[in-house]
């Protein structure tokens, strides 16, 4: 089983200790985990409530989980060096 990535606090500065804007790789970081935890409560739980929650619901949280995923691509692109 792969080791749980716990996010950092998000006030915390990593590279720049002048600024508490959080870098790109926390935020990347922040959004994965809270991806995997979004996702962890559709499948992981197994108690069948993503089921009952409705189709209004259900859309819902699938939207959260599809913008989260779209703002990691775009911090990872932001990390990436242009090659």
């Amino acid at each position: 089983m792969a080791e749980r990535i716990m996010a950092r606090d998000p006030k915390r500065a990593s590279a720049d200790a002048t600024t508490n804007t959080p870098d790109a790789s926390d935020l990347l970081e922040n959004k994965l985990e809270q991806l995997n935890s979004l996702l962890w409560c559709f499948y992981g739980a197994g108690d069948g409530w993503f089921e009952d929650a409705g189709e209004a619901h259900r859309e819902n949280l699938l939207w959260i989980a599809s913008d989260l995923a779209r703002e990691a691509v775009k911090l990872y692109q932001e990390m990436s060096p242009v090659g």
